[in-house]
């Protein structure tokens, strides 16, 4: 059923994307192509797996703090996306990688954070800006 829902969801995007810049339009569709032929694939090896009656290997289930950890993970990834243009895209990115990165592992020293933020804003401004000359969000805080 799962898979089921993962070519929904491609279908769907492909979809979608008809209505974006032709420009642009290749490489959603090369994306949820490829998503959607692998996702065939799988759900082809499944119902073969399960008319044979072969064993189906199934990763076990997230613990309840593996749960948690994914439920966190999604709320503030969805805060960073809406917050970016309201506060400014380079600020959010760096609290969000300084911070996620802390959250994740705590072993690193502190410095290490703060430098790994400030080079991801670097080098998305150096691309982004600079090479590529596309418009990131602007805000209150730049």
């Amino acid at each position: 059923m799962g898979l089921l829902v993962i070519m929904a969801a491609f279908a769907a995007f492909i979809v979608l994307t008809s209505g974006a810049n032709e420009k642009i339009r290749n490489y959603p569709y090369i994306v949820c192509g490829v998503g959607f032929v692998f996702t065939a694939v799988q759900l082809g090896t499944t119902i073969y797996r399960e008319k044979k009656e072969l064993a189906i290997s199934v990763p076990a289930p997230l613990t309840k703090e593996q749960s948690l950890s994914v439920i966190i993970t999604l709320g503030v990834s969805f805060a960073y996306i809406f917050l970016a243009s309201i506060i400014g895209y380079f600020t959010m990115t760096f609290v969000f990688v300084a911070g996620y990165s802390f959250w994740h592992t705590k072993t690193q020293k502190k410095w290490m954070y703060i430098a790994v933020a400030l080079g991801v804003d670097i080098v998305v401004y150096l691309a982004f800006k600079m090479f590529l000359n596309i418009p990131l969000p602007a805000g209150l805080l730049i």
